[in-house]
């Protein structure tokens, strides 16, 4: 059975939060409360908080900024799987990649990533996504001002609309 994408909803938050704090995931990713996980999941702050199901189950989930008004695309906040090596990241990703490129005003698809999580890395550049540091201060200052300057030990990427 595909990957799919649905909304999260309220219910899906114990899934959300006990996954991101698990030990295997929590050196990977930032931990957000409960509180910032049902602002995204209602849509506040042009978030998107999905839930990626396969075989029917829940089995991780994606948030993403719609960043469009800044002309600087969306950005993949977070994408976490709980059973790696299975490509269900990948095709997750590629899920929303495809959705978002058929909106109107959606430049590219960008997001951070830690230098050390080589497996992550791989996953990105299978999709198309390549190393992407801003050209100038203005370009940077759109990038950041959404989400965050990438912190010492990891770097943007970006996949520009086809």
């Amino acid at each position: 059975m595909p990957v799919v994408l649905r909304k999260s909803l309220a219910a899906d938050l114990a899934f959300v939060t006990a996954l991101e704090r698990h030990p295997d995931n929590s050196r990977f990713i930032g931990q957000w409360s409960d509180e910032e996980h049902l602002a995204a999941i209602a849509g506040k702050g042009k978030r998107e908080h999905w839930i990626i199901e396969r075989d029917g189950r829940a089995a991780g989930y994606l948030i993403a900024y719609d960043c469009r008004f800044l002309d600087a695309g969306f950005y993949v906040k977070r994408i976490l799987v709980s059973d790696k090596e299975r490509g269900t990241g990948g095709e997750a990703l590629g899920r929303f990649i495809d959705r978002v490129f058929a909106m109107n005003g959606v430049s590219c698809v960008w997001l951070i990533v830690r230098d050390f999580n080589v497996r992550a890395q791989h996953v990105y550049a299978k999709l198309g996504f390549a190393r992407f540091d801003p050209a100038d201060a203005e370009e940077r200052r759109r990038y950041d001002s959404w989400a965050e300057a990438p912190a010492e030990g990891s770097y943007r990427m970006r996949l520009a609309r086809p």
